[in-house]
């Protein structure tokens, strides 16, 4: 139950939000690995892609940039995010990572657009007999992008795992899609190379569908953590881990909602009629203490109901 003692539900607060903060810094910090690694790589796709004329390198340089972007944004709202509740924000500034990640998302999809529209005119050009001359440079740097973020695509997911933050693991999944975009560079230069002109606007066509299909698929989970949805298995399994308890006769409804990457809920249980107030108050810190250990909850607050009540429509009014 929410409070503002120094514990709650057996655990303490103070050192609790330390531990949640300390996970947001190493997120932080992560953040800023990509971010450079994200830079550098786009600026030589960029930079050798406009010089040889490579349309694919070109589409690849602002995927990269759209990483760029996403870093910045998510480290600033990880650092947003660690801002200590005030009367605005009682349950904190968590939410900050979700509204970065949606912001992330919406330079995703406008650069998707972008690259789709230049894979168009890659095509035209090669149909009107336009040819481009893939050099060893453009080979290099598409495959050793490749290898850099697919070596930051497993670490973003391990450490966001090990973390349990979904920014990481949600940024680790960005981080192989685009992995795999610079593989598919790579190959379209070298067939290009091979002499497979078509490849370069056919490869820029399918980078645009690939960054269209992640920004998307970001922005779902996202809309949907900011709408207040949540996974219906979700809220079984805290059902079952509820109905558990000692004392706990019934389930009146289970709110849960996500704060950025914590989860908070309001619970309502049944309990015997003759329950006195303070077993009542003991089998909530039970239930929330429960959840809190499991699932690691940020907060619950959980009313109490009696049995009695538990086929009235009206009880929890």
């Amino acid at each position: 139950m929410a409070n503002t003692n120094q514990y709650d539900a057996g655990r303490n607060i103070q050192i609790d939000r330390q531990h949640r903060l300390s996970k947001l810094q190493e997120a932080s910090q992560i953040t800023w690995v990509n971010l450079s690694a994200y830079s550098a790589i786009m600026v030589a796709e960029l930079i050798i892609g406009y010089l040889a004329q490579i349309t694919v390198l070109i589409a690849d340089g602002l995927n990269n940039l759209t990483g760029v972007c996403g870093a910045a944004i998510l480290i600033i709202g990880l650092k947003m995010s660690k801002r200590p509740p005030d009367s605005n924000h009682v349950m904190g500034h968590w939410q900050y990572e979700n509204i970065a990640a949606l912001l992330s998302a919406t330079i995703m999809f406008a650069v998707s657009i972008q690259i789709f529209v230049d894979g168009v005119f890659a095509v035209q050009r090669f149909l009107a007999g336009h040819t481009i001359r893939p050099n060893d440079w453009s080979l290099g740097v598409s495959i050793i992008a490749a290898i850099i973020i697919g070596i930051l695509a497993r670490f973003n997911k391990t450490k966001g795992i090990q973390l349990k933050n979904q920014a990481l693991t949600a940024s680790g999944q960005d981080l192989k899609s685009d992995a795999w975009t610079s593989f598919g560079t790579f190959l379209s230069i070298g067939g290009a190379y091979l002499g497979a002109q078509w490849l370069d606007g056919v490869a820029t066509l399918i980078v645009g569908c690939l960054i269209l299909h992640s920004s998307i698929s970001i922005f779902r989970t996202t809309i949907m953590r900011l709408s207040e949805g949540f996974d219906p298995k979700d809220i079984q399994r805290y059902s079952e881990t509820i109905s558990a308890i000692p004392g706990v006769l019934g389930i009146e409804g289970i709110e849960p909602r996500w704060l950025g990457d914590q989860i908070v809920m309001k619970i309502g249980i049944y309990l015997d009629d003759d329950t006195d107030l303070k077993t009542a108050y003991a089998i909530g810190e039970k239930v929330e203490h429960n959840l809190m250990e499991k699932y690691d909850i940020l907060d619950a607050d959980v009313m109490s109901y009696p049995v009695s009540q538990k086929d009235n429509p009206h009880s929890a009014d």
